[in-house]
């Protein structure tokens, strides 16, 4: 037989629950301090923060940090959760000065102090989350570099305050990111790895405010000389060209000077992944927004020459974006997508055939070919002549695609685009005769 406890266990309403926390609590902070952190006004609540620093430093310098912890935890648990709005904001105050009250030990606390207060940031009352902002000041004020450590969710609290549509929280708000961001470029350890994926998941965001905190991270973290922003340009750079056809007239601006300071760095970077740079490119290069094209455009020029042979396997599609944008009605678009295309047809004329795939450069250039804008058509059979001049060989094995749209230009109205294309149908005869004659002999 089994035998049985004589003594059951006792079970504890929450009410009891609340009581025992709240006497716990009353045994490591004064009755009237944890009252005061309770009232409704502010000056009450700020001097019982006062008071609740004043007994940490004590404990501090006691070293009794058993203590310290079981203060935070109760405030964490109990007073920010009250249903009570003015009492979360008195355990906000009192976190803040707990940290305070630890001076230079608050770093060690902060996976105590922080989630309360980073919580609070979404709470549903604005003065809460005004009070929140203040309380992470206070704390990353304290702990500064030890913040790095937690900088992922600071940021991700920051993000979610950045939309918030209220003045004082606002305010609160960019304070706060002003001391992140100081804290950050000054740290040895931050993680710009680990970071960077957190920013990426939000790149897309639509909210002007948010995309203006965005833009300011990023360019921030691009001003800092040991990081290697280049190397996680495809996590956001996508995103950053999407916010250049923004309604706002001010984060255009400041997201074409990001991408400039970007475009810079890419020219000073020893090592570049360049594939999925000149992809976002030439995604953007066909959007709708003027101001989008031409800035993608006017990146081609200069990443063509940065990258040289590093940018061949993928010249065929810029080629196509290129071509496309020089009959474009605008000439400031014109005259940088002419840039782009000398830039391109001088690389491909001195690089190895075997660097580039003849076929998808003729593929892209037939398409043109048949198009019904001269600049166009001009450009496209400048390349034909300079691939033939180049490798004869190569483009009369894949000529089949270039004869229609070449005879159908002998019918344009342009003498320049006949003259031309006569001059190439002219060579490619001629190159395929000599190809027969020395077969048969």
């Amino acid at each position: 037989h089994q035998l049985r406890s004589r003594h059951r266990p006792v079970c504890l309403s929450a009410d009891q629950i609340k009581a025992q926390a709240s006497s716990h609590l009353m045994s490591l902070l004064p009755a009237s301090t944890i009252r005061a952190l309770g009232q409704k006004e502010y000056e009450k609540r700020k001097q019982a923060a006062l008071e609740v620093e004043a007994h940490v430093r004590e404990l501090r310098d006691a070293q009794q940090y058993e203590k310290i912890n079981a203060i935070v935890k109760h405030l964490a648990l109990e007073l920010a959760n009250s249903a009570q709005a003015h009492v979360r904001k008195g355990a906000l105050h009192a976190l803040s000065g707990t940290a305070i009250g630890l001076r230079q030990h608050a770093g060690q606390m902060l996976p105590q102090l922080l989630p309360p207060v980073l919580s609070a940031l979404s709470d549903p009352d604005p003065r809460v989350r005004y009070t929140a902002c203040e309380a992470l000041y206070n704390i990353a004020k304290v702990a500064r570099s030890s913040c790095v450590a937690h900088i992922n969710e600071i940021f991700d609290g920051l993000f979610k305050l950045s939309a918030d549509t209220d003045v004082q929280v606002q305010n609160g708000m960019q304070l706060l990111d002003r001391l992140m961001k100081d804290v950050v470029t000054e740290s040895e350890a931050f993680d710009l790895a680990a970071f960077m994926p957190l920013l990426g998941e939000r790149i897309y965001v639509s909210n002007p405010f948010s995309r203006q905190f965005l833009v300011g991270w990023i360019s921030t973290l691009g001003s800092v000389p040991d990081l290697d922003l280049v190397a996680h340009l495809p996590v956001f750079l996508d995103g950053l060209f999407h916010m250049l056809a923004d309604a706002n007239r001010e984060i255009r601006t400041q997201t074409f000077d990001a991408l400039n300071q970007l475009l810079r760095e890419i020219g000073e970077a020893e090592e570049v992944d360049y594939a999925p740079l000149f992809h976002v490119l030439v995604t953007h290069c066909s959007s709708r927004d003027k101001f989008t094209t031409l800035t993608s455009l006017s990146w081609l020029h200069p990443l063509i020459s940065h990258a040289q042979a590093l940018m061949l396997p993928f010249c065929a599609p810029v080629l196509n974006a290129v071509l496309s944008s020089l009959s474009h009605p605008e000439e400031e678009l014109r005259e940088a997508a002419a840039r782009a295309d000398t830039s391109l047809r001088a690389l491909l004329h001195q690089s190895n055939a075997a660097q580039f795939e003849m076929g998808t450069v003729l593929h892209a250039l037939a398409a043109h070919l048949s198009s019904a804008y001269v600049p166009t058509l001009l450009a496209a059979l400048q390349w034909v002549h300079m691939l033939l001049l180049k490798n004869a060989a190569s483009v009369l094995e894949l000529a089949p695609q270039l004869w229609p749209p070449l005879f159908k230009c002998l019918g344009n109205p342009s003498e320049e685009v006949v003259r031309l294309a006569l001059e190439a149908l002219a060579k490619m005869v001629d190159g395929r005769d000599q190809h027969s004659a020395q077969h048969s002999a």
